[in-house]
């Protein structure tokens, strides 16, 4: 290359000196780079050309003229069309060598070419920022900058005439880096990218575009990874078991989002994701669903946490597996119960036990919830499909087994198991060895689970009034943590009933020290611990046959009572519940020298006894008289003072022992009483009002809830306000034949009335 400028008016001359510079800087010359000399000459010549050749006119006559009036016209055309010429020219004339694939061929001259038109961008910077950027601005859009004009002839011909053999080497690299064989990544990488360079959009320069990556390469790509993945997929699974194909899948989906990253636009990076999850996830699920559930009985939690996280790819095929698992819990569930009740039949068949033991069975619901419990929060990442699957089979298997419903329609049994369950732990007589397993945390596990929460809160509101009164909880403090986390779990009307019963009774207490006060210097019954009980909070109720006579010794004690209450509450009315009385009392029964003995009675029993420091015999008549209640009562709790032979009975009279027997100095006569038949009348008479309270109850619910409903809506078909109603009732499972009976109630009160399919509020 001369180093001898060329004259700036002479395009030809010009072009010939900077042609060679320009084979230099493209790489024509065995990859020689240009100097920097070159290069400065050929930036000097296009300067000149562009800058002289501006001015209006040609001769120097005209040229002084124009330099007089400052007026200049662009130039650059006639050295572009020689640019692009030339750019075309240069392309067609690369040849690969023999020993080369196209691809290889591609990538060396791409990156080469691309190094160069950069230099030589910045050759024709002169030109580039003034008339390109005038003939752009006047609305030439086949014009562009030097960069982006070698790329442009590069696409159309370099690429576009040898699009599909390049892409078609590219994915074929790409599957042999897939079959782990070795390849030049850089070859992948580079052809792909080049692809997102040559995508062009020359309406707008700036624009963000894809079209020749999508088009060319994006398609085609994710097609052949669908292909790949469906046969590879299929004949591995043919050949090996799901927990390897699992495992398989795992590896795969790694190495292709590495594999990805180093290729892969943005743009495509989600439809490939896409394309691994339905070639090896969703077209093998069945598969996968198939294995679940041997691995759950097998409890392989790493192989099924694998098939979760693999699944989770695709959110929809988790439906099915949680469905599976709900299934399954069940079926465990229904099994293990199924056999604790065959266990239980036999032992009360042999006279072991009388009934099955709720500790027993609550503990098995709630092993049943943890064992399960454990496999969604391990293996399932506490997805909430999951947790909602084990709380629907928990719910299921909690309220209907073969011990909750013996019977069919007959109410579920576990709300009172419950219950039950509840008053062992917190009994003052359970052995800490005994209840080791047993406390709060999992009487609430299963008291979210259970559909008729009112009736496992009448059932535990009698035991507790129970524990109260007869002072056999093991503590306050423990009680109230009890009814603070139901009341957490439900709501602060659930336990209202019940934190007004502790309330009553330290205004008992209360009541109590005022009372003893004021018989300080009385002689009467020193001892005794009155509880007054709230009829609206307690479950209690008052039976007519324990109507007692009070006896003169505790009259002074009674009236005292009355009048200190009075003086408190005035127009309250006070009634003993003779029925749910205790006592203990002192006998002088036995031999001189020996302690008196200490005998735990009943209000009965109380009175029976009372009545002998009169006089030593009664006849049956007489004694019923002086104590009071129905006759049936009467006899019920003297048998078990006849039975133990503290009371005589020699035909119709009875007659109180001189000396007791018993190696005890302690003795309750009123165990004895709960093995009569009395008991036992009593029972179905305590459960039938059990039941009539808890559907009073209800109807009260459902009657408020139908008009407050009405009374928003004013009109509802039947469907819907059964839907409504439902949706409101959290304490029990809303029967369609109540719902009914309730609604018919109301429409006799006026309060609604029929309407078709529906109904019609009245104001």
């Amino acid at each position: 290359m001369s180093s001898t400028l060329p004259a700036f008016t002479d395009l030809n001359a010009t072009w010939t000196f900077i042609q060679p510079g320009l084979e230099f800087i493209l790489g024509a010359q065995n990859d020689q780079g240009v100097t920097s000399t070159m290069y400065m000459n050929c930036y000097t010549a296009v300067y000149n050309y562009c800058v002289n050749k501006s001015r209006r006119g040609s001769t120097p006559q005209s040229i002084a003229s124009n330099t007089e009036n400052n007026s200049y016209s662009l130039a650059g055309a006639e050295i572009y069309s020689k640019l692009e010429l030339y750019l075309v020219q240069f392309i067609k004339n690369l040849k690969k060598q023999p020993n080369e694939s196209f691809l290889e061929f591609y990538v060396r001259k791409w990156t080469r070419f691309t190094i160069g038109a950069v230099y030589m961008n910045n050759v024709f910077d002169y030109m580039n920022r003034y008339w390109v950027q005038k003939e752009r601005s006047d609305g030439r859009k086949d014009v562009f900058d030097v960069n982006t004009l070698s790329l442009i002839k590069w696409r159309n011909e370099m690429f576009q005439p040898n699009h599909e053999i390049l892409i078609n080497q590219i994915l074929e690299l790409i599957e042999r880096q897939r079959n782990h064989l070795i390849v030049d990544t850089n070859l992948i990488s580079t052809s792909i990218k080049s692809l997102v360079f040559l995508s062009i959009d020359i309406q707008d320069l700036k624009k963000p575009n894809l079209i020749i990556y999508v088009n060319s390469f994006e398609k085609p790509f994710l097609d052949a990874t669908m292909a790949y993945y469906l046969k590879e997929s299929s004949e591995y699974l043919a050949h090996h078991n799901v927990v390897d194909y699992m495992k398989k899948c795992e590896t795969r989906i790694a190495e292709e989002i590495s594999r990805s990253n180093t290729f892969l636009e943005d743009h495509s990076k989600k439809s490939f994701i896409n394309i691994l999850n339905k070639s090896m996830i969703e077209n093998h699920a069945n598969e996968m669903y198939d294995q679940f559930l041997i691995l759950l009985q097998q409890n392989q939690i790493e192989d099924i946490q694998r098939m979760y996280k693999l699944l989770s790819r695709v959110p929809k095929t988790l439906d099915p597996l949680a469905n599976a698992l709900e299934e399954y819990i069940k079926r465990e569930a229904n099994s293990v119960i199924e056999e604790i009740q065959k266990q239980s039949e036999q032992e009360i068949k042999d006279g072991k036990k009388k009934a099955i033991e709720p500790k027993i069975y609550i503990n098995k619901l709630i092993s049943i919830y943890n064992q399960f419990n454990d496999i969604v929060i391990q293996a399932f990442n506490k997805d909430t499909k999951f947790i909602r699957s084990l709380d629907n089979a928990c719910r299921y298997f909690v309220n209907n087994n073969c011990i909750a419903l013996p019977k069919p329609r007959s109410p579920c049994k576990t709300p009172e198991l419950l219950a039950k369950y509840a008053d062992v732990f917190l009994k003052s007589s359970s052995k800490d060895s005994d209840i080791v397993d047993m406390n709060s945390d999992n009487l609430m596990i299963i008291f979210k689970f259970i559909n008729d929460k009112d009736e496992f809160e009448e059932a535990y509101r009698r035991l507790l009034a129970r524990r109260l009164t007869l002072g056999t909880f093991k503590s306050e403090e423990l009680e109230e943590s009890v009814i603070h986390k139901l009341q957490e779990e439900n709501s602060i009307e659930f336990t209202t009933k019940m934190t007004k019963m502790f309330s009553d009774m330290k205004a008992s207490e209360d009541l109590k020290l005022k009372v003893k006060s004021k018989l300080a210097n009385e002689q009467t019954v020193k001892e005794f611990t009155p509880m007054i009980l709230a009829q609206a909070s307690w479950p209690f109720t008052l039976s007519k046959s324990f109507d007692l006579n009070i006896p003169e010794e505790l009259q002074i004690t009674v009236n005292t009572l009355k009048e200190v209450y009075s003086s408190q509450h005035q127009g309250r009315q006070l009634k003993f519940l003779f029925n749910h009385g205790r006592a203990e009392l002192k006998a002088n029964l036995s031999k001189k020298g020996k302690p008196a003995f200490t005998f735990s009675v009943s209000s009965v029993q109380f009175m029976i006894l009372l009545a002998f420091n009169h006089k030593a015999t009664y006849t049956i008549d007489e004694l019923h008289n002086k104590v009071g209640g129905e006759k049936h009562v009467f006899l019920a709790h003297l048998s078990a003072l006849t039975k133990h032979k503290l009371i005589i009975e020699d035909g119709e009279n009875l007659t109180i022992v001189e000396e007791y027997k018993s190696k005890k100095l302690k003795v309750n006569f009123v165990s004895s009483v709960k093995s009569t038949s009395l008991n036992k009348d009593e029972e179905e008479e305590e459960n039938n009002d059990i039941r009539n309270e808890i559907n009073e109850s209800r109807k009260q619910f459902l009657q408020a809830s139908i008009v407050r409903i009405m009374k928003s809506r004013k009109n509802i078909a039947h469907n819907s306000l059964f839907n409504e109603v439902q949706l409101q009732s959290v304490n029990f499972e809303v029967k369609i034949i109540d719902f009914k009976k309730v609604v018919d109630d109301l429409i006799e009160k006026e309060y609604i009335r029929r309407d078709g399919n529906g109904y019609e509020y009245i104001a």
